[in-house]
């Protein structure tokens, strides 16, 4: 007996980028230094997640920049299961203490502090960066004692932070099979006078 297509297709999941910027390729090397794996590109399951970082990004864009940008969300289809087969990957459950000493120590550096292809988990999202800023700042004791990460991981609230996967290099987002693109706002050049 065959295989269906439903039965086919049932590691194969839909993930969004939300982007200020318009592409046909990923580049892995244009994502922002600093985030939580690491410096690379970044999908997630949830669309309005996606959706409301390209929105966020855009209003930074003309308010700290005053740079009319559009804003663009992407889907993909996207399967752990192949993926795994080619590339290494750290995937991570929830947000507990491993998890948290991991985003730390991506958080603190330009790059990443690992070596895996693809790491998937919940974002330690806006919400959490002023935890994050507090306990870089030492508000919750030494950096990196047991007693910090563990006052960050209560204050961030980790069962409401939205899944996200991520990809260090262009080679491993060549896993990403791009479906779609929808502009979520035009770019406008009138600005509301208060």
């Amino acid at each position: 007996m065959g295989i269906s297509n439903k039965e086919k297709f049932t590691n194969i999941i839909k993930v969004y980028h939300g982007s200020t910027y318009l592409f046909e390729e990923i580049d892995a090397a244009k994502g922002k230094p600093y985030k939580d794996f690491g410096r690379g590109f970044y999908v997630t399951e949830n669309p309005n997640h996606a959706k409301n970082l390209a929105l966020r990004n855009k209003r930074i864009e003309l308010e700290v920049y005053s740079r009319y940008v559009d804003a663009y969300l992407y889907t993909f289809e996207f399967d752990l299961s192949e993926a795994k087969k080619e590339f290494s990957v750290m995937e991570f459950k929830e947000a507990d203490l491993t998890w948290m000493r991991f985003v730390l120590s991506n958080r603190k550096v330009r790059e990443r502090t690992h070596n895996y292809d693809i790491v998937t988990g919940p974002t330690a999202n806006d919400d959490t960066s002023v935890v994050l800023k507090a306990y870089f700042g030492g508000l919750y004791g030494d950096i990196d004692s047991s007693e910090a990460i563990t006052t960050a991981l209560r204050l961030i609230e980790a069962d409401k932070l939205p899944p996200q996967i991520y990809f260090a290099a262009n080679e491993s987002t060549k896993t990403l099979k791009q479906k779609g693109r929808a502009q979520k706002s035009k770019c406008t050049k009138h600005r509301r006078i208060l």
